[in-house]
Parts: C-alpha cells; sequence; structure tokens
C-alpha cells in the first residue's frame, strides 16, 4: 500500500534506520491475502509498533549487489545507479519477545512489484525494509471511533481496534472481495464486492450511507482506494455534517496506477 500524510494525532516518530532480515513463514491467510514473518534480534529495538504504523519495503532488481553492511546510509549511497523499487506496508503483528513482525500483502497477481514478491518469497528469503513511520493515536476525547477501508487497510483496522479505549463504541466496516476474505478480526462489519471490480463500486459508502451512527461527534480513521476514501468523506461531510477536522482519509492505493 501506498499512503499520503494526513493531520492526525501521532506518536513521536522512531528512529528511521534499514532492517535486512529474514522470512521466516509465509502464510496464505485467505485466499488472496499472503502474511509474510519475518524474525530476527536486530527487531528488538523496533519498538511500539501500533495502529497504522508502516515501514517502506525495498525491492532492489534480482541480482543487485548489495554493499556489506546494508545500512541506510549505504543503501542511499546506491542510488546513483541501482535505486529499488519501494512499497509502504502497515505493521500487521510486532513480537518483541520472539522478535517477530508480521507483514500482510493483498495478491494480485504481477500487477504490481510487492505482490509479485509476496507471491514466490520463501523461508530464508530476505526482507529489506525502512522505517517506522508514527503511529495514528486515537483520540481520547472523540465520543466514539468509525473505522472504514478496504482490505489494504485490515492490518491498520486490526491494530486499532485493540488499542482504542474499550469504554468507547467502535464501528468498523471493511470492504474485500467475497467472504472467503473475511478475517478472524472481532468488532468488524464486512462488506462483500460479490464481483464487482475493487475500486469500482459504492459497497463502503453504501454501506456507511445506511447505517444508523450514534449520536456525538466520531473520529473517523479510513484508508483504501482514493476515490472510495473521497466518497466516503463526503457523505460524512456533506450529509452527516461532521467536522472536518474529525474525518481525514487516507489514499493507500489509487485505481489504475502501478500499486503494490
Amino acid at each position: 500500500m501506498s499512503t499520503q500524510p494526513e493531520a492526525r494525532r501521532r506518536s513521536r516518530r522512531q528512529e528511521t534506520r534499514l532492517w535486512r532480515v529474514p522470512v521466516t513463514r509465509v502464510e496464505r491467510v485467505t485466499p488472496h491475502m499472503a502474511r509474510v514473518t519475518v524474525a530476527h534480534e536486530s527487531l528488538a529495538s523496533l519498538a511500539g509498533a501500533s495502529t497504522d504504523q508502516n515501514v517502506m519495503l525495498y525491492l532492489y532488481p534480482e541480482g543487485t549487489e548489495l554493499p556489506e553492511p546494508l545500512t541506510l546510509e549505504s543503501a542511499r549511497g546506491l542510488w546513483a545507479h541501482t535505486r529499488p523499487l519501494t512499497r509502504t506496508y502497515t505493521i500487521r503483528r510486532h513480537d518483541p519477545v520472539a522478535n517477530e513482525v508480521d507483514f500482510d500483502f493483498v495478491l494480485h497477481g504481477d500487477a504490481g512489484p510487492a505482490s509479485a514478491w509476496a507471491s514466490r518469497v520463501q523461508p530464508g528469503d530476505e526482507m529489506i525494509f525502512v522505517g517506522p513511520s508514527p503511529a495514528y493515536q486515537p483520540d481520547p476525547a472523540a465520543d466514539w471511533y468509525l473505522l472504514a477501508g478496504d482490505e489494504t487497510a485490515i492490518p491498520a483496522i486490526a491494530a486499532i481496534l485493540a488499542t482504542v479505549p474499550q469504554d468507547k463504541q467502535v464501528l468498523a466496516y471493511i470492504e474485500v472481495a467475497d467472504a472467503a476474505e473475511e478475517q478472524p478480526v472481532d468488532g468488524v462489519t464486512w462488506l462483500h464486492r460479490d464481483g464487482a471490480p475493487a475500486g469500482q463500486n459504492t459497497v463502503l459508502v453504501d454501506a456507511i450511507r445506511a447505517a444508523d451512527l450514534p449520536e456525538g461527534l466520531p473520529e473517523v480513521w479510513m484508508a483504501g482506494e482514493r476515490s472510495a476514501m473521497l466518497a466516503v468523506r463526503a457523505h460524512l461531510l456533506d450529509d452527516r455534517g461532521y467536522p472536518r477536522q474529525r474525518v481525514r482519509p487516507t489514499t493507500y492505493w489509487r485505481l489504475g496506477e502501478s500499486g503494490n
């Protein structure tokens, strides 16, 4: 997924660094979602991973000779003649005891470089990434929370659901291809495209339009395809009358552009 920065409440930025770590597991969690697990003692310094915190995946052309050690500085030194493709991915799970990190990849063939990489990666291969970003922090003063997105937002929404205050109501809507793409995430209303193309339907905005939303002012976190996010935002601002600063969509991908 790719992201656009938004003016949200965010955790303090950690030191940006490069990790070059081995893949230890690859699991197909749904027919079109692969979970790639990396583990290494260096990941102990990746502290505080939560909500929508992400890293930048570096994808080098096959056969590229990388410097040893590969650091952020030495990687940048290669840019004059070898620049990696980069894609941004949310941390799905971080286990600071086992020094493991999970990343979930939506698989759509070789249409995107990260999807192609995730389709063929095997345990023992390397994963190189840079980060992490600051993480979104839910505003404890909000009366309730609305989370919305497509399958690219599942890792972030799952993490946010575990973070919001337990005494506040949370509504979460996630659009996926069909029932087979649902994941065991409590508190989610799953919406099915059922054959409608991703990024070319109104499944998400239609569900939110039809919803009986709670009273009070929410904080809205949503991410996915750009036009879908703008449609939901327009409904919440124009039809529901929520303040602009409470509704801040994030573009993870755009229809028609080479993405993940």
